[in-house]
């Protein structure tokens, strides 16, 4: 390790391009986690790959830990690298490399504070396990709280998520001539859908209290069809009940399995993160604001064991998010590092010392 050094908004920015050109698709985020390891040990923290490839880096020796946590990997499709006087331009400038980075800059520039600030870039994110905050949620002592990082406005706080149901169906018949009498697998299951489309639909994700569907991975053959069904689910929806619910709708000739659930979450507003968030927000000069958003995060993951004060929160336009045209706005991304830095001077000061 070298000597400690404050990053500048520079160095925040240069680090930030060099973050969205190289290429980190979900299962090959290795180049990205070893060039984020080295980059923290070269300003003077301890950093290590764990595992199944998350990076973690180590600030400060206080009797308290924060973690900020968030994700290297991106979903696929190439959106060509730009890089402005006032914006970046790439896959996964918004989700979620900009604040995966902007979390790394606010830790590496607050190791003057009575913190041990534990950042970790995990892998795995945009796939169904979310197999890097699974490992570290099992592996790493519970900090006294948390931040995820996923973009929410610099201006906004995240306080829930959706939970997620994924189920697979299945129908086969009898092999025949394809010119026989008789309902093929295809149609089957076609209708079948067209009546659950009835009850669910992507028009519950309208709201936060709704159930929002997609039909995904559909192979419609006549004697075997099969699809996957991706629910977004709100608090208090019971992952038993929905599959009880989606038997029934389909029929007896649907097979359905239950692949696949992590619940929904929500935090309180007086949260110890939030309110730290919030009052960062304000100090900036910002108005902040706390949005329910209807896909799920690393946050649903953690919350699953861990209870200890959360929130998400990142610079960024969320409607950006995996898109053709994705790219963060360099104020906004500078404005984050300073929330989060002031945020985490805030939680300095109003978390409790641990029990001896």
């Amino acid at each position: 390790m070298t000597e400690a050094r404050v990053l500048t908004d520079s160095d925040a920015v240069a680090l930030l391009a060099e973050v969205v050109a190289l290429p980190s698709v979900s299962g090959s985020e290795r180049k990205l986690a070893e060039r984020l390891r080295d980059i923290a040990a070269g300003h003077g923290a301890r950093s290590h790959l764990d595992e199944v490839g998350n990076v973690h880096v180590l600030v400060g020796h206080g009797t308290r830990t924060v973690m900020l946590l968030s994700h290297l990997d991106t979903v696929p499709g190439e959106v060509p690298f730009e890089h402005t006087a006032a914006l970046v331009r790439g896959r996964g400038a918004v989700d979620a490399k900009g604040p995966l980075t902007a979390m790394l800059v606010a830790a590496l520039n607050s190791r003057d504070l009575g913190l041990r600030i534990h950042w970790v870039g995990v892998v795995e994110e945009e796939t169904l396990h979310s197999r890097g905050a699974e490992h570290v949620r099992v592996t790493v002592p519970v900090p006294d709280a948390v931040i995820v990082g996923e973009p929410s406005g610099a201006s906004s706080v995240t306080i829930g998520y959706k939970g997620m149901v994924q189920l697979a169906v299945r129908c086969e018949v009898e092999r025949t001539h394809t010119a026989t009498p008789g309902p093929k697998s295809s149609e089957t299951l076609v209708r079948a859908l067209a009546r659950l489309f009835d009850s669910y639909g992507t028009r519950g994700n309208d709201t936060f209290d709704g159930i929002g569907m997609v039909v995904r991975d559909g192979r419609f053959e006549p004697f075997t069809s099969s699809c996957s069904l991706l629910f977004r689910t709100p608090p208090g929806t019971s992952a038993e009940a929905l599959l009880r619910d989606v038997r029934a709708v389909l029929g007896e000739r649907v097979e359905v399995t239950a692949v696949y659930e992590v619940p929904a979450v929500t935090v309180p507003r007086g949260s110890a993160c939030v309110r730290a968030l919030s009052r960062a927000i304000s100090a900036a000069g910002l108005r902040p604001g706390h949005k329910l958003k209807t896909g799920t995060s690393d946050m649903n993951t953690l919350s699953r064991t861990w209870r200890v004060p959360m929130a998400t929160y990142g610079p960024g336009d969320c409607h950006e998010d995996h898109t053709d045209s994705e790219h963060i706005l360099i104020q906004e991304y500078l404005d984050g590092i300073r929330v989060l830095r002031a945020a985490l001077a805030e939680l300095d000061k109003t978390l409790p010392e641990a029990a001896s």
